[in-house]
């Protein structure tokens, strides 16, 4: 089922929120993203993916699951709620298990 800004999964609303962010930046959050991924267990709701078009100083930052306003919060301002990613040149940066199937989130080609 398909929601106003996520994906209905067993039982749970998949909330997306998304900020557009240079390389510096999102790379800093992407590790911190990590460390919350393995303090909470590694949980399959959990996921932080990118999306960007070539030659673009920022990407788009893509988070979701539980813990991810800790995330915000290292960057505060400029998060919106999104749909998930989706296109070409989304890439995951943090996941456990088959995010892509998890999320029903189309791989690109490579």
């Amino acid at each position: 089922m398909i929601a106003a800004h996520g994906i209905r999964l067993w039982g749970m609303d998949m909330l997306w929120r998304t900020k557009s962010l240079p390389l510096a930046e999102w790379a800093a959050l992407q590790g911190h993203f990590g460390n919350l991924m393995v303090a909470s267990g590694g949980p399959e709701s959990l996921a932080m993916f990118m999306k960007s078009e070539p030659g673009q100083a920022e990407s788009e930052i893509y988070i979701t699951g539980p813990g991810t306003s800790a995330i915000e919060a290292l960057s505060p301002g400029g998060w919106e709620d999104s749909a998930a990613p989706a296109g070409e040149n989304v890439a995951l940066l943090v996941g456990s298990g088959d995010p892509w199937r998890f999320f029903g989130i189309e791989k690109p080609d490579l």
